[in-house]
């Protein structure tokens, strides 16, 4: 398979800043390089564009040459032959612009995959002209890594399917070729639609990781032990996950801190340990008892302003009733797009 990656990774930032080497293991380079190394060590065709020359030093550009990998400046030749084009790319209008270049150049049927750097529906989105009027048999999906490339944690891959909204931005063949690529690599290939997978692949997970586990003990608690219907604990879940949403948008986080005050919180959260061992509850509550001076005076110093607390989806439903689906359609896409650019 002909494979480019785009971007062969800040090593400065993996080996000076992170640390990697020590916290996590494995050894430089790191990052979009050392996927392009992994990928000619699987037997592909392989070209990393990189016209930072500084990202790496000459001794980690030898092991990227040696392991078979075409280095190139150029963004538009290394998509020339290009089945699957990789953005490993610093985020929001940087990789946009590199996705548009390439649209150009890629051959027949390519696709381009994502990694950290933006959903991939939004990135179909943002070159939704490009798609629709002049490259309709490019897709769009993600070979988002989940860890970082080149430590041992990096033993998977999440690839962008078809979405949860039935956008078909790939086709079965080009989600498939992503599929291929990454297990060609002994890595295994998780297929979660294209709109979910940032929130379960990128650096967000962590804040995904927690938020469920404790949607899955309000769950219980709510169902099994208080007894309520599930309908209630259900949009007992959405508006508190809706209202942290909004309040971020719209006053960033010491602004929705601000608003939800941690210490009423904690009054209110302690009201819900009804179970003898609820231990995520247990960890938030002193997480938010436990702030420091430091945390509180910025959280203090946050602006709370103004916020429409509802429903996204209901918001949605709403507009395509009053608008039309054309037109619905295009505002939603535009309001997604206004996320990243």
């Amino acid at each position: 398979m002909k494979v480019a990656v785009y971007g062969a990774g800040n090593q400065k930032l993996y080996v000076d800043q992170l640390n990697l080497p020590e916290k996590y293991g494995g050894e430089a380079p790191y990052g979009g390089s050392r996927m392009a190394i992994e990928f000619a060590e699987a037997g592909h065709d392989v070209v990393l564009a990189e016209p930072a020359r500084e990202m790496l030093d000459d001794a980690h550009w030898k092991v990227v040459e040696d392991a078979g990998v075409t280095v190139i400046e150029s963004d538009a030749e290394a998509a020339s032959e290009a089945e699957v084009a990789v953005l490993f790319t610093p985020f929001g209008k940087k990789t946009f612009d590199i996705a548009k270049d390439i649209t150009q150049h890629l051959p027949e049927g390519a696709v381009i995959a994502n990694t950290c750097t933006v959903s991939p529906v939004v990135l179909y989105y943002v070159l939704e002209r490009e798609l629709r009027r002049d490259r309709q048999d490019l897709g769009i999906a993600s070979m988002h890594p989940a860890a970082v490339p080149g430590t041992p944690q990096h033993g998977h891959y999440v690839i962008g399917g078809h979405s949860s909204s039935e956008l078909d931005i790939a086709t079965d063949e080009q989600i498939s070729r992503c599929v291929e690529l990454a297990e060609s690599c002994g890595k295994t290939a998780y297929v979660v639609p294209a709109d979910v997978s940032s929130a379960v692949a990128d650096m967000g997970s962590l804040v995904t990781a927690v938020t469920l586990s404790g949607v899955l003990d309000y769950y219980y608690v709510g169902t099994q032990i208080i007894k309520a219907p599930v309908e209630m604990v259900e949009k007992q879940i959405l508006m508190t996950l809706q209202t942290i949403a909004s309040l971020v948008e719209t006053s960033g986080v010491n602004g929705m801190l601000k608003a939800m005050n941690p210490e009423l919180l904690v009054r209110s959260a302690r009201s819900m340990h009804l179970l003898e061992e609820q231990e995520e509850l247990d960890a938030a509550i002193n997480t938010l008892s436990d702030l420091d001076d430091e945390v509180i005076q910025w959280i203090n110093k946050g602006e709370i302003r103004h916020t429409d607390l509802v429903a996204a989806q209901a918001l949605a439903n709403e507009l395509k009733n009053l608008m039309g689906g054309k037109a619905a359609e295009g505002t939603i896409r535009r309001c997604m797009r206004k996320m990243f650019e």
